[in-house]
C-alpha cells in the first residue's frame, strides 16, 4: 500500500515538473518574439524615411533591409555584409564614444577690446592670390584681412587658385559669400569686390609676404611700401602671418574673418545642410576624412600596400611636380614616422578597437581614393553604412558643383564639421581646419589618431604577433585619452628649433583659436564676466 502512495507522489511530481518547464519555455518564447519583431510589423517610427531606404538598399542590398530596421539586436552582432572573418566590437554602442568631450566652459570671445576703433583711413590697395586647396586658401584669406587692417589699406576680394593641383575654375563668389564676407567685416577692413578703375594703370608691387611675420614686419616693411605704390600684391597668402605674439584684437580679428565672415556661398551652405539632415536620418554618425587619395599618396611618398606599378605612378606624379622639392622619399621612414595617411584597412581597425560597432553610419569625407574598391573593400567590410555627398545626393542635385574640387570639398568640409565625431587620417589643411572650426563650436569630439604608434600596432598585427581583441582595444583607447578634442592651449615651437623650423613646429593658429578666441565663462549665475 505505502508503495504505491510513494508511486502516485512520483507521477505527481512528473506532472507539475513538465507543466513548469511547459510554462517556462512559452514565457521566453513569448519575450524573445517580443524583443526581435519581424521588420515588416514594425510601426512607422522604427522605419528609415522613403529617401534614406533607397540609399541604404543602394548600400547594402534588399537582403540587408531585416537588419537596419531591428532595434533591439543584440549589441555584440556586427550589421553588414562581412566576410568569413568576422570582427569583434568590444565596447559596442558605449555612449561615451558618442559624448562630445567637455568645453570645460570655454566660449567664442571674439569681440574687440575696448581699444579697438573703426578702420582707419586707407592707404592704398591690397590684392591677394591664394594658393593650394580650398582650407589652405580658406587659412590664407582670413590672414589677408588681419594683414590689410595692419598696413592700414582696402582689400579687395581675393582671388582663388585656378593652378593648383585641383584645376579649379571657381571665383571667391562661387565658394564663398561674398557680399556676407564684405559687410561683415566693415567695422573692421573695407573691403571691395574689384580693384578700381582709376587704379587700373597704377604701378603694382608685386611682394611675396615672409613666412609667419609679425607685426613689425608688416608695420615697417611693407607699409613703407605705401611711398612708393598705391596696390600691393601679396603673391602667396599661405602661412604669411605669425601664428603666436600678435595683439589680441589681430587675433580675434582672424577667428571673426575665419568663422564669421568666410561663410560658403547660399547654394554651398544649402546643399551641406542637405547632406547633413540625410546623415542625420541614420543617427549619430562619423566624418572619415579618408585622405587616401592620389595626390597626398604621391606628395607623401607613402606605398605601403601598394602594388609596384602604383607605387611607380606616384613617384612619377612625385617628379613631375616642380612645386615638391622633395623627390626621393623613404616610404618604409615616413611610415615608421607617422607621416602616412592610414590605409582604408587601418581605419578601419582603429575604429574597431576604439569601439564603434560596425552598424556605425560614416560619411567618407575625401575625393576619389587611390585603388578606389580594392582598397576601400576592407573599410566596407567592417562598416558597410558608408556615406558619401555621391550617395547621398542625386546626381542632379551635386550637378551644379561637379567639376568644381572646391566646392565640393565645402559640401565635405560642412558634413565633417557638424558630424557627431570626425577624425582625419592624415593632419593635412583639411583636418587642421575642421578641427579648429570644431574646437571653437563647443570642442566638439575630433579624434586625432597618433599614426606613429598606430602602424607599430598595425605591423605587429599583419605579422601575426598580435591580434585584434579586447587587449589591443584598451591599449588603443588609452593611447588616445587626450586625442579627442578636449580644450587646451595651442601647442608652441618645439624646444631647439630655431628660424624657419620653429615657426613651422609651431601648432597652426586655425587649429586651435585658444587662448586668443576662446574664454571660460563665468560660473557665478550673477554675472557674465569672461575669464581669459
Amino acid at each position: 500500500m505505502q508503495k504505491r502512495r510513494w508511486n502516485e507522489v512520483g507521477l505527481m511530481r512528473k506532472v507539475l515538473s513538465c507543466a513548469i518547464c511547459t510554462i517556462a519555455m512559452m514565457s521566453l518564447l513569448s519575450v524573445h518574439l517580443h524583443r526581435f519583431p519581424h521588420h515588416s510589423k514594425l510601426s512607422d517610427p522604427y522605419r528609415l524615411p522613403n529617401p534614406q531606404i533607397e540609399i541604404r538598399d543602394k548600400i547594402l542590398g534588399k537582403e540587408q533591409e531585416q537588419r537596419w530596421t531591428r532595434e533591439f539586436i543584440p549589441p555584440n552582432v556586427s550589421l553588414g555584409p562581412l566576410s568569413s572573418q568576422q570582427f569583434p566590437v568590444w565596447r559596442p554602442n558605449c555612449p561615451i564614444l558618442w559624448k562630445p568631450v567637455t568645453n570645460r566652459d570655454y566660449m567664442p570671445c571674439t569681440q574687440p577690446t575696448p581699444n579697438y576703433t573703426a578702420p582707419p583711413e586707407s592707404r592704398g590697395y591690397l590684392l591677394a592670390h591664394t594658393n593650394g586647396g580650398l582650407n589652405q586658401m580658406r587659412a590664407g584669406i582670413c590672414d589677408m584681412v588681419a594683414i590689410a587692417r595692419i598696413i592700414n589699406a582696402t582689400l579687395v576680394v581675393p582671388e582663388l587658385d585656378k593652378k593648383s593641383y585641383w584645376q579649379d575654375s571657381s571665383n571667391f563668389s562661387d565658394v564663398f559669400n561674398e557680399d556676407h564676407f564684405i559687410n561683415a567685416l566693415a567695422n573692421d577692413v573695407k573691403v571691395i569686390k574689384k580693384l578700381p578703375e582709376e587704379m587700373g594703370g597704377a604701378p603694382i608691387a608685386i611682394k611675396y609676404f615672409k613666412s609667419w611675420s609679425g607685426m613689425d614686419y608688416y608695420q615697417e616693411e611693407i607699409s613703407s611700401m605705401w611711398a612708393d605704390y598705391k596696390v600691393i600684391q601679396a603673391g602667396k597668402t599661405d602661412s604669411r602671418l605669425a601664428n603666436n605674439n600678435l595683439p589680441a584684437d589681430i587675433q580675434k580679428l582672424r577667428c571673426r574673418a575665419c568663422y564669421e565672415a568666410l561663410c560658403f556661398a547660399p547654394q554651398i551652405e544649402a546643399m551641406g545642410k542637405l547632406l547633413v539632415d540625410r546623415m542625420r536620418s541614420y543617427g549619430t554618425y562619423i566624418a572619415l576624412h579618408l585622405r587616401y587619395e592620389k595626390d597626398i599618396l604621391a606628395f607623401t611618398g607613402c606605398t605601403h600596400g601598394l602594388s609596384s606599378v602604383e607605387a611607380d605612378e606616384l613617384k612619377k606624379i612625385r617628379d613631375a611636380n616642380d612645386k615638391w622639392k622633395v623627390k626621393d622619399i623613404d616610404p618604409r621612414e615616413q611610415r615608421s614616422k607617422g607621416f602616412c595617411p592610414l590605409t582604408p584597412k587601418e581605419a578601419a581597425i582603429f575604429l574597431s578597437a576604439l569601439g564603434y560597432p560596425s552598424n556605425t553610419p560614416i560619411y567618407i569625407a575625401a575625393g576619389d581614393i587611390y585603388g578606389g574598391d580594392s582598397y576601400m573593400g576592407d573599410l566596407r567590410s567592417r562598416y558597410p553604412m558608408l556615406m558619401s555627398k555621391e550617395k547621398l545626393a542625386s546626381i542632379e542635385e551635386l550637378e551644379p558643383f561637379a567639376n568644381h574640387s572646391t566646392q565640393l570639398a565645402a559640401l565635405d568640409y560642412i558634413v565633417s564639421v557638424e558630424s557627431d565625431v570626425f577624425m582625419p587620417t592624415y593632419s593635412g589643411n583639411m583636418a587642421r581646419a575642421v578641427e579648429g572650426h570644431r574646437r571653437f563650436l563647443g570642442h566638439r569630439r575630433t579624434i586625432s589618431p597618433d599614426r606613429k604608434a598606430l602602424v607599430r600596432l598595425f605591423d605587429k598585427i599583419e605579422q601575426g604577433i598580435k591580434k585584434e581583441g579586447k587587449l589591443l582595444s584598451d591599449k588603443v583607447i588609452e593611447m588616445h585619452k587626450k586625442r579627442q578634442g578636449s580644450p587646451r592651449k595651442r601647442k608652441g615651437p618645439i624646444p631647439g628649433t630655431k628660424g624657419t623650423d620653429r615657426f613651422r613646429s609651431e601648432e597652426a593658429f586655425y587649429v586651435n583659436p585658444l587662448p586668443d578666441c576662446l574664454c571660460v565663462q563665468s560660473r557665478n549665475p550673477n554675472t557674465s564676466v569672461i575669464i581669459r
